[in-house]
């Protein structure tokens, strides 16, 4: 997250991994790449560093999308930079990353849940592989309810 860290919220596990997933979807749906195909790991509960294990916990959400011409690529790279903000995130970079390739990077900020998002567009072609968009959905840390523990559901 892009703010400074204060006391952790209160978030039951499932309900911020569900924050998690429908975060990533409406990330999707905004980059309207049809025919394009993604990969499957959900969001999962992650160590917060330096915080007690049992008590904290962030959620991370690594995925990507590929299959599609890299033109197609960029025009939904675009596409997240116009519809964002419209949609409750703040755009707090979008441009070269610091990598040899200059890869296109952009970071977002949500306006309502308590997650940011890096989206890096990786161009492959030069590889012979194929190009993708790669998307890692994080959050703040939150704390569990009084009485659970993180691996407690």
């Amino acid at each position: 997250m892009h703010d400074d860290r204060g006391e952790a919220p209160v978030r039951d596990v499932p309900l911020a991994e569900e924050d998690g997933r429908s975060l990533s979807s409406k990330i999707y749906a905004m980059m309207a790449l049809e025919n394009a195909k993604t990969t499957e790991p959900g969001p999962h509960a992650a160590l917060c560093e330096g915080e007690d294990p049992e008590r904290y916990y962030m959620v991370r959400h690594a995925w990507a999308v590929h299959g599609v011409p890299f033109k197609d690529l960029e025009q939904a790279m675009e596409r997240l930079k116009k519809e964002m903000p419209e949609k409750g995130w703040n755009i707090v970079k979008y441009g070269p990353d610091s990598s040899p390739a200059k890869t296109l990077e952009l970071m977002a900020d949500s306006t309502e849940k308590k997650f940011s998002v890096a989206v890096h567009l990786l161009d492959e072609r030069k590889e012979s592989r194929e190009s993708r968009i790669a998307v890692s959905l994080v959050s703040t840390c939150f704390e569990v309810p009084a009485g659970k523990t993180v691996t407690e559901r």
